[in-house]
């Protein structure tokens, strides 16, 4: 029979080999288990109260804290699988946030505009004894039932959005799961979007307060300016408040929203100074020699009644979001592409025994198949740090092994070490501290032996340069000084080692070799794994190719999750942009009116859009995606250290859309222009 799943099992576990189950009644007759074979042993048992199985887990995780046993109970998947989708939840609740200060952004742009359209009403209320607090709260309370009744109508698709999410995820989860209502989450979401609506309402609502009743007959009439306002301040910095308090809110913790809510001001600050640079730059440095429709279009950047600066900003988010996944979707399967470079291995062979090593490699070479130098590998064990024995270490948990080192990891003195020798660093290695030993060098019996660390292990035993190891090689005691540490890339599918000795010192000790090769055909590696295994059965071969696809399909699970929220924000982008190029419809209507009265043709008050709204697309795309290679360098470098890779169709695509969807939405919106004739927008006003 064929297995595809059990419990427990995780894909990339199985991709590195399959499982093959073995009837336990017919095990002796196999002759696998034998002198020298490897065995693990996994007991199960059944605790019948959670209690009960808490008490015996303290218990016995005391009693194998000296061994080399492991346990784990079923709360403690529970409690990784529970952190796992934390984490994710946290960030895509972060990007659900971006999405909804997105939309926030689209209900200041909307008020604002809509009270400078209704300032005429609010003059004439002033005029008949309003006072400026009433006409406050009138506004106030329809911004807050429009809000009430868009959070409420969110509610209801995220409920119905929320079953498509176990598809998406599926895989990663061991169980069928049943989607039910939250009536907490769905409250939450409901004041969140209610407070988001008013607090962004705030500072344009605030404007209404200064509309004089001169206004009713000299529509000149300014209000006064509110940067003198306290009100006005008062609510910025309620709105900075929120912003915190809500990014705090969603990752747990003050110091993180603090730190995203940054973040999100930057890219606020970056987008809303690009877009301002621009009016300002079209003003003082208009391009004169286009044609008159280019001029027209750019023109209506920097015209009353624009919506450069809340277009800009909700498209670039969205431009910024998506960007940066696709650079870090990008750096991350580079790094674990096998077509990426040339000659790059992709089947591997390990378990060679020594007298095979030219068998072995003769099968490879008749198959056609290029041979990477074989990497030779001596499994040993800690004897001691610094003339401190393991087992002491183990049994002290406060013990130091060196002055200036941390407490040792249990793990890393229990475990059992494969390391290489060789005289020279790899690809995939980097030094950091210390120098490496001159090559060919010959070492005396009982001299201390240079050895190479990797820094992970170094710090999880407690050791640096020129502290000593003592190793036990099946029995025998070496002693080695470690003289550097190397930072490794063990994303890299090639063989990497926690510790590297030099050459001349371990030629004779028990070891076996890996070997390397690639091979592009899928029907050429059968064939060659097939004959490997008639050959050698105690030689086993990977097929990178299949682990690839399988970290493929995991990257990709969790990166169309990420992608989907993305897509919601940049989909929020352009509501908002619908949104503001409705508000300032009045505005285009009256200057269409007179293109056409002055002689401009359909085609040509088309062009002026399209150029409009391309220009816009265009900019929120360039400075997003920009961010998004700055946020993606920082990603990479300080997070995940690895190299950066830009996603040049993936960027591509991205701008293509953004230059369509204003465009599109633009047009769409834009069709009463082409409708009405003049005279009926000039007899509207």
């Amino acid at each position: 029979g064929t297995v595809t799943g059990f419990p427990g099992d995780v894909a990339i576990r199985s991709a590195f080999g399959p499982r093959v189950f073995v009837p336990g009644g017919i095990l002796p007759e196999t002759g696998l288990i034998t002198f020298g074979s490897r065995v693990a042993y996994a007991f199960h048992f059944r605790v019948p109260g959670s209690g009960e199985m808490r008490t015996l887990a303290e218990q016995w995780r005391t009693r194998l804290g000296h061994g080399a046993g492991r346990l784990r109970t079923a709360a403690d998947d529970e409690r990784n699988l529970k952190r796992f989708f934390d984490q994710l939840g946290r960030y895509l609740g972060l990007v659900a946030l971006v999405a909804l200060l997105i939309g926030g952004i689209g209900v200041a742009s909307a008020i604002g505009v809509f009270l400078r359209q209704r300032r005429p009403s609010i003059a004439v209320l002033r005029c008949l004894g309003a006072t400026s607090g009433q006409v406050f709260a009138i506004y106030l309370l329809q911004t807050a039932v429009l809000g009430l009744a868009g959070s409420l109508l969110g509610v209801g698709l995220g409920l119905l959005l929320q079953l498509a999410l176990p598809a998406v995820l599926g895989e990663f989860l061991p169980l069928d799961v049943a989607v039910r209502p939250s009536p907490a989450a769905m409250l939450t979401g409901v004041g969140v979007g209610l407070w988001v609506a008013l607090i962004f309402a705030l500072l344009p609502l605030l404007s209404v307060r200064s509309v004089p009743p001169l206004v009713v007959l000299r529509r000149d009439v300014e209000p006064g300016s509110s940067w003198r306002d306290p009100w006005s301040w008062a609510a910025r910095v309620a709105l900075a408040t929120s912003v915190v308090l809500l990014a705090a809110f969603q990752v747990s913790s003050p110091l993180r929203g603090l730190a995203f809510s940054a973040g999100v001001g930057t890219a606020v600050g970056v987008l809303w100074l690009a877009a301002l640079g621009l009016t300002r730059a079209l003003r003082r440095w208009f391009p004169r020699r286009l044609g008159y429709v280019q001029r027209q279009g750019l023109a209506n950047l920097y015209r009353p009644a624009n919506q450069t600066v809340p277009v800009v900003l909700a498209l670039g988010f969205g431009a910024f979001l998506l960007g940066s996944l696709a650079v870090l979707e990008r750096s991350l399967l580079t790094q674990l592409a096998l077509d990426g470079g040339v000659g790059r291995p992709n089947l591997v062979f390990f378990d060679v025994q020594p007298d095979q090593r030219d068998p072995v490699a003769g099968l490879i070479g008749q198959a056609g198949l290029p041979l990477q130098p074989m990497v030779p590998i001596v499994p040993m064990r800690l004897r001691a740090l610094n003339g401190i024995a393991t087992a002491t270490l183990v049994e002290d948990s406060t013990r130091r092994p060196s002055r200036d080192g941390d407490r040792p990891e249990r793990w890393a003195l229990r475990r059992e070490y494969r390391s290489t020798y060789r005289d020279s660093t790899v690809g995939s290695e980097k030094l950091l501290v210390g120098d490496w030993w001159a090559p060919g060098r010959t070492y005396a019996p009982g001299t201390p032996i240079p050895l190479s660390l990797e820094t992970g292990i170094a710090s999880d035993l407690g050791v640096t340069v020129r502290d000593t190891i003592t190793w036990d090689l099946q029995g025998v005691p070496l002693t080695t000084v470690v003289v550097n540490l190397r930072e490794v890339n063990w994303a890299r599918f090639e063989p990497n080692f926690f510790a590297v000795f030099p050459n001349g010192v371990l030629e004779q000790a028990p070891q076996t070799f890996v070997l390397l090769t690639r091979a592009d055909d899928p029907a050429a590696v059968g064939a060659l794994q097939r004959r490997m295994a008639e050959g050698f059965p105690n030689v086993t071969s990977i097929d990178l190719t299949s682990v690839q696809r399988t970290i493929e399909r995991i990257v990709g699970s969790v990166a169309l999750a990420v992608r989907f929220m993305a897509l919601l924000t940049l989909a929020t982008g352009v509501v908002v942009l619908i949104g503001a190029l409705a508000t300032s419809r009045f505005q285009r209507l009256r200057e269409a009116a007179l293109l056409k009265t002055l002689g401009a043709t359909r085609r040509q008050v088309l062009g002026v859009q399209v150029t409009e709204y391309a220009a816009l697309g265009l900019l929120a795309g360039m400075v997003g995606l920009g961010l998004a290679c700055l946020a993606g360098w920082s990603l990479t470098h300080w997070i995940f250290e690895i190299p950066l890779a830009l996603p040049g169709a993936g960027f591509g695509l991205v701008l293509l859309l953004l230059l369509a969807l204003p465009v599109l939405a633009g047009v769409w919106n834009s069709a009463e222009i082409f409708r009405r004739t003049p005279l009926d927008v000039l007899r509207a006003e």
